[in-house]
């Protein structure tokens, strides 16, 4: 008996930001990028960024955006000049001609010296604010050292050190900094907020939110704060919660485009496609250049099988940023979906150029290798998924089901066993190794790792039909009438299932079941243009 049921199975689940392959089992893996923000949290100038991590199913990934900086308006401080009367300063006035003779000289001691005017802490501050928001940031640093050494007690010129820091990467000068404002103003709420996001940005998530909770009860007109705020209960699985902190956001700030976003992506998680779309959509609206509102966009279009308005998002990301990678990785999916696996590979391959460790991208290539039927270059794409990842149980499974495609049957019982090693919950790996195990003649082996596969997924129909087979072959018809009737009663209308039932039931003695069954089988056999295995149909139903 030869049994070879290899399909590639699109999963679409909840996921967001680039990835790895294989920490869990799925035929693909999908990415979801974590929330990754800006450490210039003080300004609100966008610049979009992502760090994805790997999910469990497979899924379009969800890319978060670098969080705007929030303009610190009340501490970039301009003085002006104060006016001085109109004769204050006559720059004309002339001594009398008679006073000092053509060539006499001034005595040393009369000649005024030059008046050189010390720049105020308030100007240092200013001028280091200036090379900030230039990204001059040793300059930056310099001036506010500057500031700070006039006075010493004037915080604003900390909490902006801090930020250079932190755009420097020097997190512990940024929490220095930030702390030592602070100590001069209890009620900063800034220093608050840029302390909460470095926090979050090192992962010491109980400290940011305690940042991000001072923040608001010190300023409660402070969006960022609660759009962060939620993004931690959101990590935190807390998604109504999360949800109130992201609806008062888009409250205090309605011309937020990354509070409608990230709420956008709360009510995803929450299952509210339509109302996610709505908050993306007005993303967009706010700002028409959000690539990542227009790929979570089509994401969501994507899982609600609307794959036309998927696909034009997709595309419209890419045309903001050619080089948005999980832009590219996620139009594989949406093309996969439309039976366009040629296409599906242009994008992979595009993703691979533009990232040659993505070992996703290698995965989901190998699956779409495996059903256009070029095996070989399916089993290299897997390999190089193991060469990035090694322990990635995605991988055997699918040179596993590459192997079974080519009838190397003891190279698929291998890689099956490889992928259980690493996951031994994975239903489908126990089903494939027990087709190689069947096709082996191992019929013991084969029934264990097909009872296995169904025990830990009893709506496995496939796993049901395969086991049905082998009681078949092994001469246990009523064992493999109630497996294959099983199926035919989860309305699973397959020809290969009404077809072994009905000489099962010839077998039983029971003719009219096994002619209606054969008649059904026939049915689909025609329906699906298989006219050899038809026939074989027509046959069996002569010799009743």
């Amino acid at each position: 008996m030869n049994i070879n049921q290899f399909a590639l199975i699109l999963l679409s689940t909840v996921a967001f930001l680039g990835s790895t392959a294989a920490s869990s089992m799925a035929q693909v893996v999908g990415t979801t990028a974590a929330e990754d923000f800006s450490e210039e949290a003080i300004f609100q100038e966008t610049e979009a960024d992502a760090a994805p991590d790997a999910q469990p199913e497979a899924q379009p990934t969800f890319i978060e955006p670098v969080l705007p900086e929030d303009i610190l308006e009340d501490d970039f401080l301009e003085f002006e000049e104060p006016a001085l009367p109109e004769d204050a300063l006559d720059t004309e006035s002339e001594l009398p001609t008679e006073a000092i003779p053509e060539d006499s000289e001034l005595p040393i001691d009369t000649i005024p010296e030059e008046v050189v005017e010390t720049p105020s802490y308030i100007e240092r501050y200013n001028a280091g604010v200036e090379q900030y928001r230039a990204g001059n940031n040793e300059a930056a640093i310099e001036e506010f050292n500057a500031a700070i050494a006039i006075n010493p007690d004037y915080a604003p010129a900390y909490l902006f050190r801090g930020a250079t820091f932190a755009r420097l990467e020097n997190s512990n000068a940024a929490l220095n900094s930030y702390n030592l404002a602070l100590s001069i103003d209890p009620n900063y709420s800034a220093a608050y907020l840029n302390r909460g996001i470095l926090h979050y940005d090192l992962q010491n998530t109980s400290l940011a939110a305690e940042d991000f909770d001072r923040a608001i009860a010190t300023d409660t007109n402070s969006a960022t704060a609660y759009i962060y705020r939620g993004l931690i209960d959101s990590e935190q699985g807390s998604y109504e919660t999360a949800l109130e902190y992201l609806n008062d956001a888009v409250r205090l700030d309605p011309n937020n485009a990354s509070a409608y976003f990230h709420r956008g992506l709360i009510l995803k998680q929450l299952d509210n496609p339509d109302l996610a779309i709505n908050d993306f959509t007005q993303a967009i609206d706010l700002q028409d250049d959000y690539a990542e509102a227009y790929l979570n966009r089509g994401v969501t279009h994507y899982e609600l099988d609307a794959m036309t308005p998927a696909l034009e998002d997709i595309d419209q990301a890419i045309a903001i940023d050619e080089n948005n990678i999980e832009a590219h990785y996620n139009r594989s999916f949406i093309l996969i979906a439309q039976n366009r696996p040629k296409a599906a590979l242009d994008a992979l391959n595009t993703v691979l150029t533009l990232d040659p460790s993505y070992a996703d991208a290698y995965l989901i290539r190998g699956q779409v290798y495996s059903t256009t039927g070029n095996t070989s270059a399916a089993i290299n794409s897997f390999n190089q998924v193991l060469e990035l990842a090694p322990d990635s149980a995605e991988a055997y499974y699918g040179r596993g089901q590459a192997h079974l495609l080519t009838s190397d049957q003891q190279a698929a019982v291998a890689d099956f066993t490889a992928a259980l090693a690493r996951d031994p919950n994975h239903a489908p790996s126990y089903k494939g190794r027990g087709d190689a195990f069947a096709n082996l003649g191992n019929g013991f082996n084969a029934l264990g790792d097909y009872t296995t596969a169904i025990d830990l997924d009893n709506i496995y129909w496939d796993a049901y039909s395969s086991r049905g087979r082998i009681h078949y072959e092994e001469g246990n018809y009523q064992e493999a009438y109630a497996d294959f009737s099983t199926v035919i009663a989860a309305n699973v209308f397959d020809a290969d299932v009404f077809y072994y039932r009905g000489v099962t039931n010839a077998l039983l003695g029971n003719p009219a079941g096994a002619e209606a069954d054969l008649e059904k089988a026939g049915s689909l056999y025609l329906t699906n243009n298989e006219a050899t295995r038809y026939r074989i149909v027509l046959d069996a139903l002569n010799k009743l």
